[in-house]
């Protein structure tokens, strides 16, 4: 059993105000007791205590009868007021601070097979946060970011190194691979030369400007190869559709959107070297989100680095 004993310094306190509406409900020590745990000593304690700091009687006691006074009646409904208004605050503050947790954020991406592969987990263990998701294949995120059209961008970040006001998180640290069918007669070691595909049809990302780096992987490549054997291709999904359906193509593509689940292809890293990364970007203004900070860490965490053995 609980013992509520206030302190000598009598100020009234919310375990106070509790037992005088209990008593003044239920006309009775015992009960009111019972109801909140107390001792019925501790319970004439706080109304012996409120009473003094009021400066006076807000119970008639009789041995078989309590009554409440003039001024217990006043006070009841100024006591139960004074719960409910704090009731009422730890409500609206749990409701901040879960919205804090627990919001809507929109997410920019290109869903790729691999983003594909990691969101459902995000998903869940952001719940009950709610996702929008803009899929932008050539979609100016700088602009969606800044304009609070998109809370959050998972991207490359040459697309976002011009820009201000943006903070980046690096997730991966980005290459160039080449696929192919499994059943290829390709005899390609653990890295390819650009060279080594002279005689080969390329597939490559569809970019403009807007990606720079896959936009100067594919006019090094118009130069050094031959430009009829390179074609472009919209997303890439379609990229594993046309690799799978033929021996005789190969698709370059960069290291974090590889479906590693997909089954009957094989991989090279390219050797070229323009240094990216893939990772977060979200303005700079979110830098102490609480929201935007707990999607981060939890990215962080499932989504592998290591995506191909070197």
């Amino acid at each position: 059993m609980e013992y509520a004993i206030t302190k000598r310094n009598n100020k009234m306190n919310f375990t106070q105000l509790r037992c005088f509406i209990y008593v003044a409900d239920n006309l009775s020590f015992t009960t009111a007791a019972r109801k909140l745990n107390f001792s019925q000593s501790a319970i004439s304690k706080n109304l012996n205590d409120l009473e003094k700091e009021l400066k006076t009687r807000l119970l008639v006691r009789n041995p078989h009868k309590i009554a409440l006074t003039l001024d217990g009646e006043y006070f009841y409904q100024v006591a139960v007021n004074i719960l409910k208004e704090k009731d009422n605050a730890i409500l609206n503050i749990t409701k901040s601070h879960q919205k804090e947790l627990f919001g809507n954020v929109n997410i920019g991406l290109d869903y790729s097979p691999f983003e594909r592969a990691f969101l459902p987990t995000l998903i869940r263990q952001c719940k009950p946060t709610s996702f929008d998701f803009t899929v932008n294949y050539l979609g100016d995120y700088v602009s969606q970011l800044t304009d609070g059209k998109v809370d959050i961008a998972i991207l490359s970040d040459d697309i976002i190194k011009s820009a201000s006001g943006l903070n980046f998180v690096s997730l991966i640290s980005g290459e160039f691979v080449l696929m192919y069918n499994a059943n290829a007669n390709f005899d390609f070691g653990k890295k390819v030369s650009i060279t080594e595909l002279k005689n080969t049809c390329v597939l490559v990302p569809f970019t403009d400007r807007s990606y720079p780096s896959i936009y100067h992987l594919n006019q090094v490549l118009c130069q050094k190869l031959n430009a009829e054997n390179i074609k472009t291709v919209d997303n890439y999904f379609l990229m594993y559709d046309y690799i799978s359906a033929t021996v005789n193509q190969v698709a370059i593509m960069p290291n974090f959107v590889v479906d590693l689940n997909k089954k009957g292809f094989k991989y090279s890293y390219l050797n070229y070297s323009d240094p990216f990364s893939y990772g977060v970007a979200y303005p700079m203004h979110k830098e102490n989100d609480t929201l935007f900070q707990r999607i981060i860490a939890i990215l962080k965490e499932i989504v592998p680095t290591n995506i191909l053995p070197k």
